[in-house]
């Protein structure tokens, strides 16, 4: 499945690169170093030993406490790492994971999820805003699935978390982005006005302006990716 040329170049002007900017905070989790470091082949057997071992680490952990917070986020990392989708700066059409790919990144929202759950006890007094930073991972996963709709609910749940929290109104932003990229503009037009409703003078601001004002002046999108 590719996305047509003609409707990414368009939403790409739309958006801003506000998706690649603003996933930054989720790479606390470590894992664009992993993943620029790594090469892949299958399964555990990842074609790197360091994402070998730590997925094997984290497995043995896991078997012997199912509930570890660090085995979690360690296999739910090293996963998506060895599912990580390079994309050329260059090119205009997505690049689509392969099969393996897919499995592995399915692996990581897997484990990712089960971080998520995991009660209070185990996440210590931060454990709201490491859920956020899961649900972000998760939601950059999604995108690289080609999947916006996920992603966009991965990221209202983070915000559901911490609604009040003024450091996570820019994930209006990356809501905003994924429903262009869906090919849903009045969605990514709700998201970008809560933005600024919510920071009317944020530095993002006169962007998100602009982006308002080409997104209600525009006409209507090409429609939703399609097989080729």
């Amino acid at each position: 499945m590719l996305l047509n040329r003609k409707r990414v170049k368009f939403w790409q002007k739309i958006v801003f690169g506000f998706m690649a900017a603003l996933m930054a905070s989720f790479l606390i989790f470590g894992y664009s170093g992993i993943a620029s470091s790594c090469s892949h082949s299958s399964g555990v057997n990842t074609g790197s030993n360091a994402l070998d071992a730590q997925i094997k680490a984290a497995l043995k952990q896991l078997a012997k406490d199912p509930q570890d917070p660090t085995a979690l986020r360690s296999a739910a990392q090293a996963y998506q790492a060895a599912g990580a989708v390079s994309t050329s700066s260059t090119s205009s059409v997505q690049a689509v994971p392969t099969s393996q790919q897919s499995s592995d990144l399915i692996k990581a929202i897997g484990y990712y999820e089960r971080y998520i759950k995991l009660p209070d006890s185990k996440l210590g007094s931060a454990a709201a805003g490491l859920r956020v930073q899961a649900l972000e991972a998760e939601a950059v996963i999604y995108d690289e699935l080609i999947d916006y709709k996920s992603a966009v609910s991965a990221y209202e749940r983070a915000l559901k978390l911490e609604p009040r929290n003024p450091q996570y109104y820019p994930l209006y932003l990356n809501i905003a982005s994924n429903e262009a990229y869906a090919g849903d503009k009045a969605a990514a037009i709700k998201a970008y006005k809560k933005f600024l409703v919510l920071s009317p003078k944020s530095t993002y601001a006169s962007g998100v302006r602009s982006a308002l004002a080409q997104l209600e002046g525009s006409a209507s999108p090409s429609p939703s990716p399609s097989a080729s």
